[in-house]
């Protein structure tokens, strides 16, 4: 069998296979929908804020922000730590560039708003989302929870 048909096969079907997955990653998972300022005004006076400290303790949500290429999976934990992971498909690549494919920060509830930071190379990152009843919002785009 002539190798240089296997190898371009073996390059199509990766490509094929694999680029949408890594692309659905690099935008953030799902497509989460994103409501004006009106539409998120009115559905904070409807609903109620259902999620606090004790019930987000152990869910994990895809985030991303303007600073981070890609989206990362903020987990939180217990006692206020907050852990932030990237993608498995650029784990490697993480750790190569940056050190770690996991930072640790802290996350707390204030009063509708999840406040979740990390410090990364003396500078802090933080995502503000507002609780619109069990839904998470960040910048009028809805944050996908993963667990």
């Amino acid at each position: 069998m002539n190798t240089k048909i296997l190898i371009v096969f073996i390059v199509v079907l990766v490509i094929v296979l694999v680029l949408p997955i890594v692309a659905q990653v690099i935008r953030g998972g799902a497509n989460s929908p994103q409501v004006s300022d009106a539409e998120l005004t009115s559905l904070k006076q409807d609903a109620v804020p259902l999620l606090n400290e004790t019930n987000l303790v152990g869910t994990g949500w895809n985030v991303k922000t303007p600073d981070i290429p890609v989206a990362v999976t903020i987990t939180l934990q217990p006692g206020g730590q907050a852990i932030a992971q990237v993608p498995a498909a650029f784990a490697a690549m993480a750790r190569q560039m940056i050190g770690t494919d996991t930072i640790m920060g802290t996350w707390r509830v204030q009063g509708s708003q999840v406040i979740a930071s990390v410090v990364y190379r003396d500078k802090t990152h933080t995502v503000v989302c507002d609780i619109v009843g069990d839904r998470l919002f960040f910048e009028n785009t809805e944050i996908r929870r993963v667990f």
